[in-house]
């Protein structure tokens, strides 16, 4: 008895030094992040104080500075708000309810202090509103749950959001601070480790610290935005500090219940840039519609079957087909029904999962609904669902192959139809680029593909809306918002007075202005199989491409976009410069494995 009592006395104590441990640590970062937000808060007090452009210039550059070590706490526990504090410059739409935010945050005070510093009140009032979303996150903060697997994915995070965000420029795109806030955020990145290890008596890996240090160095040497190697720092840097960082908090993870669970990505930098560890059915609309083997292979064969057409004559593959990189090459889809044309140029499918809205005018929330508005349409497939059921239920090898993949299912609906097609559209994601085996240390580039890489990701500006690694409009690290963008595609090809295509895009559906010839960001992967190029294969070459770029799209060849998102800028890009970048598109294209 006496040694049950000792035993229990024991465990009791060991338990409770442990919850007093990991408390002590909850404090100690609750505190230091606090404290930080407070500093944040005052220096923007002193920026609002500001008169002279100099000042003006350095105490803005501070407040970013104490807002890079805090950042990785705001996007992970305040997804809400981080747009409106540190987004794009950007009205922020919710077409739900059909409502607008003005602009706010960092970017829009950082406009205003490079482009406009004497319009005083407007800088007041957007430094206002970003202390009073600050206070928000103060008084919030203080409350939350800090376990240790958040703390070890909100620092991975960071380390991610660096490699794919902060040093393209895109939370930067006026003052070119990328770099030296890319080291902000490292130097974060290393106190808060610190901090961990110290609070819970842990042995600092000196590795890691070392990974920190060297990569501060690196950019400290080579802070020039438009010269900086981006793909040599991404991979000898931040690639092998995120591997580091996951391997000393591994027994947390493995310790962690469901930590893998309905995430888009749960791996380090290096599985990011490879392919690895992304989940194709993270966007799937219920739990019961995640793909087996089963699934796609059955789903593979309704993809090409042209007997779900009313004409026989149509399937999938039509308009996708995988010697294009699942496109038709065609400028705009046609079809065999009415031989019509399909008003838009077919995107690929390749890498469709990563996104959660389909169509150009993303108009459909997942595949399934996309599949179904397909099958629907009297100028594609033109059937019900219903008669598409008919046709699939008299076939007996289609209904033994539904019976293996759907074995929980009575009887076949159009919904398990629309998802077998699915899953093989999930599965169409091979990382098997010249990119992937570069990354993968499988490959080298030239120094044409190098310098292209860099172009995309720095001067060029390609990366803040098609977004490293996947390379289209959703938005990394947490992958669950995708993008559109006015841009200003021309109905025909014209350098000068040019005139817009007269398709809305997404303002068909949701008449808000600021969506008038929006239209969803596809991905660049494959690009060099996918031509003709834009929602209507006005473009047919990629140099045509990257000019329209160059001059600053729709406003730049003589348009009056009021809402584009694009920026007008000329970037003046050289002959050069702009082969190396198709140079480096051309190592997007995946090889048959």
């Amino acid at each position: 008895m006496l040694r049950t009592i000792i035993i229990l006395l024991f465990l009791a104590a060991v338990f409770s030094c442990t919850d007093k441990g990991h408390q002590t640590f909850e404090n100690k970062l609750r505190t230091t992040v606090l404290k930080k937000i407070d500093t944040l808060s005052n220096t923007l007090t002193e920026l609002e104080g500001t008169r002279s452009q100099k000042e003006l210039i350095l105490n803005f550059k501070k407040a970013r500075k104490e807002y890079k070590e805090i950042e990785p706490f705001v996007e992970y526990y305040f997804q809400g708000l981080s747009r409106r504090i540190n987004g794009p410059a950007l009205p922020e739409i919710k077409t739900d309810d059909n409502i607008v935010n003005d602009a706010a945050g960092f970017q829009v005070i950082e406009e205003i202090i490079f482009n406009d510093p004497t319009n005083r009140n407007e800088l007041k009032k957007q430094i206002n509103i970003l202390k009073t979303d600050l206070k928000f996150v103060h008084q919030n903060f203080k409350d939350l749950p800090i376990q240790d697997h958040h703390f070890y994915e909100l620092m991975q995070h960071q380390i991610i959001r660096i490699a794919t965000l902060g040093v393209t420029g895109f939370d930067s795109p006026v003052a070119f601070n990328s770099m030296n806030e890319a080291k902000d955020g490292i130097k974060g990145i290393e106190e808060f480790y610190t901090l961990y290890c110290e609070t819970n008596k842990q042995e600092i890996n000196p590795r890691l610290i070392e990974s920190f240090e060297k990569a501060g160095q690196y950019i400290s040497k080579n802070s020039d935005f438009n010269t900086f190697n981006r793909l040599e720092f991404i991979k000898n840097h931040l690639m092998p500090m995120s591997v580091a960082f996951e391997r000393e908090f591994k027994t947390i993870i493995e310790q962690t219940p469901h930590f893998k669970d309905n995430k888009v990505f749960y791996g380090h930098l290096s599985d990011l840039m490879q392919g690895k560890k992304l989940n194709p059915d993270a966007f799937s609309p219920y739990a019961a519609s995640k793909s087996t083997v089963e699934k796609t292979a059955l789903g593979k064969i309704l993809f090409n079957d042209v007997n779900l057409s009313r004409n026989n004559k149509m399937s999938c593959a039509t308009c996708h087909n995988a010697e294009y990189a699942f496109t038709d090459g065609k400028k705009t889809s046609v079809v065999n029904i009415h031989s019509n044309n399909i008003r838009r140029n077919s995107p690929t499918l390749l890498y469709s999962s990563f996104q959660k809205s389909f169509f150009y005018d993303m108009r459909s929330q997942d595949l399934e609904n996309q599949i179904e508005s397909v099958m629907k349409n009297p100028d594609e497939f033109n059937l019900s669902p219903k008669e598409i059921k008919d046709k699939i239920t008299t076939n007996k090898n289609l209904v033994q192959l539904f019976t293996k993949a759907f074995p929980d299912k009575k009887e076949i609906t159009p919904y398990e139809i629309r998802n077998a097609i699915a899953s093989y559209v999930r599965s169409l994601m091979p990382f098997s680029a010249k990119i992937d085996r570069y990354f993968s240390g499988k490959a080298a580039l030239t120094e044409s593909e190098e310098n292209g890489f860099n172009l995309f990701a720095g001067k060029a500006k390609c990366a803040t809306c098609h977004f490293i690694p996947v390379y289209n409009g959703t938005v990394p690290p947490w992958f669950n918002n995708s993008e559109s963008e006015v841009i200003g595609v021309p109905e025909n090809i014209a350098w000068k007075n040019a005139a817009i295509d007269d398709d809305e895009g997404r303002y068909r559906l949701n008449k808000i202005e600021q969506l008038q010839f929006s239209f969803k960001t596809p991905t660049v992967r494959n690009v060099e199989k996918t031509s003709p190029y834009m929602h209507n294969g006005v473009y047919k070459t990629l140099e045509e491409v990257i000019e329209f770029y160059r001059l600053g799209g729709g406003n730049g060849i003589g348009m009056k976009l009021k809402y584009q998102t694009l920026p007008f800028e000329n970037l003046k890009l050289t002959e050069k410069e702009k082969q190396d970048i198709i140079s480096f598109l051309r190592t997007l294209s995946d090889e048959k494995k």
